[in-house]
C-alpha cells in the first residue's frame, strides 16, 4: 500500500510539472566562484596574530578557500516575472562539505556546536513582479535594490527584503518607492503586553524619480576620445526615511545623483544630507558627497578621478551627531570605484573602522550608533576625505579575453577629535589615514569561465599609525576561479 501511495505521488508531482509548461517556461542558470584568498595585517601590525575578519562566508582569517555556489531559476508570463536563486557561501572546510553533525563536540572558543554544523543552503535573492500597468508595476523579495550605487554608494544599495512599486511614467522617465524592513524582530520576554522597548525593528521607506534627457551616440570602441559627440545625463533625485527603533530614532536622507555622458566624459555626482533625532533629543545632522569623472580615451585606457566625502563628528560629548552614517554604504560595489575583494570594501572595523562592503570609517568608534551594516554605524566617527585615481580597460588588443582596473586612494579623516592616540597619548591624531592601491587582473577563457586576480593593500598614514600605535601594510590577495552556466 504505501508503494502504490509513492507512485500515485510521483505521478501527481511529475504531471503538475508537465502542467506547468503551459503556463510558464522555466528556466535554470547559476555561477559557481571559488576565491582562493589571503588577508594579513587587517590591524597593520606584524607582531601581532590577526584577528577574525567578516566576510560573505562568516568568520575567517589569514590564508582560506572561499566558495560562492548559485543555482537559479526563472519563469515569466505576459505580465508576472518570478526569480530565485539558492546559495551557499561558505569557508571551504570538512564540516560544510561533509554536512558533518556534532552532538556534543565544541568549537575552538569551548562553546557546543550546533548539530549540522555545515553551510546552509537556502534561497539568498528572490524577486517577483506583477505589472499592471506600464506606470506601475509591483515588486517584491529580497534582491539587489539601490539608491546612489551607479555614483558614490553614500547611502544605500544591499539585499533587504522589500515591497514596493516602479513604473515608467514616460519614455524619459520613470520611478521607484520601496519599504524595506531591515530588522523586524521582536524579543520574547516583555514586562507587559503593550511594552515595546525591547522592539528589535528597523524600517526604511525610500522613493527615487530618474529623469534622463540628450542623446547619446554609439562611438566606435577604438575611436580616440574627441571623436565622441554623445550627450545624455540622467537626473535622480531621492528620499529616505529611516525608522530606527532599535537605537530610538528617526531621520530623513534627501539625496541627488547626477549620471550620463557629456562628449568624451562621463561624470559621476552624487549629494545627500541627513536630519532627524534620537528619542532623547541628540540631534542628528550631517552630509555627503561623490563627484568623479572619467575619460574614455580608448577601449584599454580609461582613466579616471574621484572625490569622495563623508562629514564626521568634531565633539562625541555634545548632543550634535554630525558623523555621516548612510543605511548600508554600498563603495564595494559602485560603478566607478567598487572592485569585489578590494581591501577597503573589506572589514577593516578593528581598525580604519571601514566594515564589509563600506568605504566610509562609519565603525571607528561604537557611541551615537545607528545605521550602517548591522545597524552599528557611529553617529561619532571620523568621517573620511578620499581622492582616487585610476584606470580600467580592455586588452584584447595584447591578449583576447583580457580586462584590467587599477586604482589608488589617499584618504584623510575629516574631523579626529573624537580619535584616541595611542601611539603619543594626549596628542591630537593626525588627519592622514592612509592610502590604498588595487590592482585586478581578469582573463575570460569563454563565456562560461574565467580567473579574476587581486591585489590590494593598505598602507597606513600618519594617521592611523597614530590610533593603532603600528604601521605595517596590510594585504588581499585573491583569485576567483568563475564558472557561469
Amino acid at each position: 500500500m504505501k508503494r502504490l501511495l509513492c507512485v500515485f505521488l510521483l505521478v501527481m508531482v511529475g504531471s503538475f510539472f508537465l502542467a506547468g509548461t503551459a503556463f510558464a517556461e522555466i528556466s535554470f542558470f547559476g555561477t559557481a566562484k571559488i576565491k582562493p584568498t589571503w588577508y594579513s595585517n587587517f590591524d597593520f601590525n606584524n607582531d601581532k596574530n590577526d584577528a577574525l575578519i567578516v566576510n560573505e562566508a562568516g568568520l575567517t582569517k589569514g590564508q582560506h578557500v572561499r566558495a560562492e555556489l548559485r543555482l537559479g531559476w526563472k519563469a515569466s508570463g505576459e505580465k508576472w516575472k518570478v526569480m530565485m536563486i539558492a546559495e551557499v557561501d561558505s569557508i571551504m572546510e570538512k564540516d560544510n562539505a561533509d554536512r558533518s553533525f556534532y552532538v556534543l563536540a565544541a568549537d575552538d572558543n569551548g562553546k557546543e556546536r550546533q548539530p549540522n554544523t555545515g553551510a546552509e543552503f537556502g534561497i539568498e535573492r528572490c524577486e517577483f513582479t506583477y505589472s499592471f500597468l506600464p506606470q506601475l508595476e509591483l515588486e517584491s523579495g529580497w534582491n539587489i535594490r539601490f539608491l546612489d550605487i551607479k555614483t558614490g554608494g553614500l547611502l544605500y544599495g544591499d539585499d533587504h527584503p522589500f515591497v514596493g512599486f516602479r513604473g515608467k511614467i514616460t519614455d524619459s522617465t520613470n520611478y521607484e518607492v520601496l519599504y524595506i524592513p531591515i530588522q523586524n524582530r521582536i524579543a520574547l520576554k516583555s514586562e507587559g503586553p503593550f511594552d515595546d522597548k525591547d522592539h528589535n525593528d528597523w524600517e526604511v521607506y525610500t522613493a527615487k524619480l530618474n529623469y534622463s534627457f540628450g542623446k547619446m551616440e554609439d562611438t566606435p570602441p577604438d575611436s580616440p576620445f574627441y571623436a565622441n559627440r554623445s550627450f545624455g545625463l540622467t537626473v535622480s533625485p531621492f528620499f529616505a526615511y529611516s525608522d530606527n527603533n532599535s537605537w530610538n530614532c528617526d531621520l530623513q536622507y534627501y539625496g541627488l545623483e547626477v549620471t550620463g555622458q557629456t562628449g568624451p566624459i562621463k561624470p559621476y555626482f552624487e549629494i545627500v544630507l541627513n536630519h532627524g533625532d534620537f528619542d532623547d533629543n541628540r540631534d542628528i545632522k550631517s552630509w555627503a558627497m561623490f563627484g568623479g569623472v572619467e575619460l574614455p580615451v580608448n577601449k584599454a585606457f580609461n582613466p579616471y578621478v574621484a572625490f569622495r566625502f563623508t562629514q564626521g563628528d568634531d565633539d562625541s560629548s555634545d548632543n550634535d551627531v554630525e558623523g555621516w552614517v548612510g543605511i548600508t554604504d554600498i563603495g564595494r560595489f559602485t560603478g566607478l570605484l567598487g572592485m569585489d575583494g578590494n581591501i577597503l570594501g573589506e572589514d577593516l572595523g578593528q581598525s580604519y573602522g571601514a566594515t564589509l562592503y563600506s568605504y566610509s570609517p562609519e565603525r571607528a568608534l561604537s557611541t551615537n550608533r545607528y545605521g550602517g551594516i548591522s545597524n552599528n554605524g557611529s553617529g561619532d566617527n571620523p568621517g573620511q576625505k578620499l581622492l582616487a585615481i585610476g584606470s580600467r580597460g580592455d586588452l584584447s588588443g595584447i591578449l583576447q579575453g583580457l580586462l584590467y582596473k587599477t586604482q589608488a586612494f589617499f584618504i584623510w579623516y575629516d574631523e579626529t577629535d573624537n580619535l584616541t592616540n595611542a601611539k603619543d597619548p594626549g596628542k591630537k591624531v593626525d588627519d592622514y589615514a592612509g592610502t590604498t592601491v588595487d590592482v585586478q587582473l581578469l582573463y575570460a577563457f569563454s563565456k562560461n569561465f574565467s580567473i579574476d586576480y587581486i591585489f590590494s593593500t593598505f598602507i597606513p598614514g600618519k594617521g592611523q599609525e597614530d590610533v593603532q600605535d603600528a604601521n605595517d601594510p596590510a594585504f588581499v590577495n585573491m583569485l576567483t576561479m568563475a564558472w557561469s552556466y
